[in-house]
């Protein structure tokens, strides 16, 4: 009677291979998530760091590129665009632009254009913004590239 009942405390006490394999598998599926969770909200937050390091120059970059975009002949004539590639960002250092335009759609004097903000690599593009490009160049810098001449 006695062996009895110490087999069946014996049985009844602890937990299973199996019990011990599950809680684990959860325990580790709960910290898989958990990472990946951190991992999203440490690319998010270098994406908003970049975002507010690149917003105050934005604005005047587009305006000094809508600018100097365009290329005059002999003529006068604004022909073709000129090439940002490798720039600079005004402003923030490290941070360099190329800009990307769209050929021509229905409205020739009117094109898409990208500029994309990269740390070394162009390929590797942290952040860009799309404005449209008109083919006009203001008063002022005509009035100063023919007064040069």
């Amino acid at each position: 009677m006695i062996l009895r009942r110490l087999q069946i405390v014996g049985k009844s006490a602890g937990f299973t291979l199996l019990e011990v394999l599950m809680a684990m598998g959860l325990f580790m599926f709960g910290i898989s998530a958990m990472l990946g969770m951190f991992q999203f909200g440490g690319g998010m937050e270098a994406t908003a760091r970049t975002h507010a390091e690149l917003a105050p120059a934005i604005q005047p970059l587009i305006h000094h590129v809508q600018e100097q975009a365009w290329i005059f002949d002999s003529a006068g004539q604004e022909t073709q665009l000129r090439i940002f590639l490798d720039e600079p960002v005004p402003g923030v250092p490290g941070f360099r632009y190329a800009l990307v335009v769209q050929p021509p759609g229905d409205n020739p004097y009117l094109r898409q254009a990208q500029l994309n903000f990269y740390r070394k690599n162009p390929a590797r593009t942290e952040a860009s913004v799309t404005f449209l490009l008109t083919q006009k160049v203001p008063v002022s810098r005509r009035l100063r590239e023919t007064g040069q001449r």
